[in-house]
């Protein structure tokens, strides 16, 4: 059932594809009185207190058996069906269409997640808000058009470009560092990242800035203060798990290299929780090792 907070008076929050981050954002505004509804397929991996909207963003038919979706904010955080051009197609472009389809009163602002894969620079450049955006990737193409629906909504919006999301739990750069999968020395390939919890903690912060009055930007790059080159992540993370670095890798060709800048974030007055890579994967490590730990126990005690 679709909450109407017209009739309660209470704050409402909509998280369409509400995963890791989705789950981050209630846990935040559910103390605070906030009603949060959270739509996804499995509504049983919902944080505690959300109510579960189950459909599919790529199936109108579930959708509309909602009823009418409304909410003061709503928030649309999807993941590809697929990495493939039509896994991406299918959410970002017609899922994002069915559901601003779906939804029946304008919402206070509509913020949309989405990705620096829609720049394509490759050469090291600077990039901002402000950049040409003309992705030469399925990915990033897919999400330049879930961009320009949510503008085309006509309602308030805000699409937030965050580069490669990590945190803890998120061993994966951990595993390769272990593997010696590194990448080569050449090419330098610069990268750009934030942390799950400054993820998190950026959209509830524009939710609150939105709530109180306040001026919002229409995009917003959401990166940390260091863009830094992956060959340096790399040799460092080596170093803190003390194992030797082994650039036997291939170099990176998923996404082109590039510094993304974050004035835009900064200067909305989010203050980061992690503001580069070392403070980042500090707390990474550290489950790294408590999980290290574990199975090694477990091994001698079997």
């Amino acid at each position: 059932m679709v909450l109407n907070d017209e009739m309660s008076g209470e704050k409402t929050l909509l998280i369409v594809g509400c995963g890791d981050i989705g789950n981050g954002l209630a846990e935040r505004f559910l103390p605070l009185g906030w009603q949060v509804q959270g739509l996804r397929r499995n509504t049983a991996k919902l944080a505690k207190g959300v109510t579960g909207l189950a459909a599919d963003v790529c199936d109108p038919a579930s959708l509309a058996a909602l009823g009418p979706l409304q909410a003061d904010y709503i928030v649309v955080t999807l993941t590809p069906a697929g990495n493939s051009a039509a896994g991406y197609a299918a959410v970002f472009e017609q899922g994002v269409a069915n559901v601003l389809a779906a939804i029946t009163r304008p919402p206070k602002r509509i913020f949309f997640v989405s990705s620096t894969g829609v720049y394509a620079q490759c050469d090291h450049e600077i990039i901002d808000e402000n950049s040409q955006t003309l992705p030469d990737r399925f990915s990033g193409q897919s999400l330049l058009k879930g961009e320009q629906a949510i503008a085309a909504s006509t309602w308030s919006f805000s699409n937030i470009r965050f580069g490669g999301i990590y945190g803890t739990g998120r061993f994966y750069m951990l595993n390769k560092v272990l593997a010696g999968g590194c990448a080569p020395a050449e090419p330098l390939h610069y990268t750009n990242r934030i942390h799950r919890d400054d993820c998190v903690g950026f959209i509830a912060h524009l939710i609150e800035a939105a709530e109180a009055g306040e001026t919002l930007e229409n995009c917003y790059v959401g990166v940390d203060d260091e863009a830094a080159s992956i060959q340096d992540v790399q040799a460092w993370l080596a170093a803190e798990m003390g194992v030797d670095y082994a650039s036997t890798g291939e170099p990176i060709a998923r996404t082109g290299s590039k510094r993304c800048l974050n004035h835009r974030l900064r200067d909305s007055g989010y203050v980061l929780k992690y503001p580069t890579y070392r403070s980042g994967f500090e707390p990474v490590l550290r489950a790294w090792r408590v999980s290290t730990d574990k199975n090694a126990l477990i091994k001698v005690r079997v």
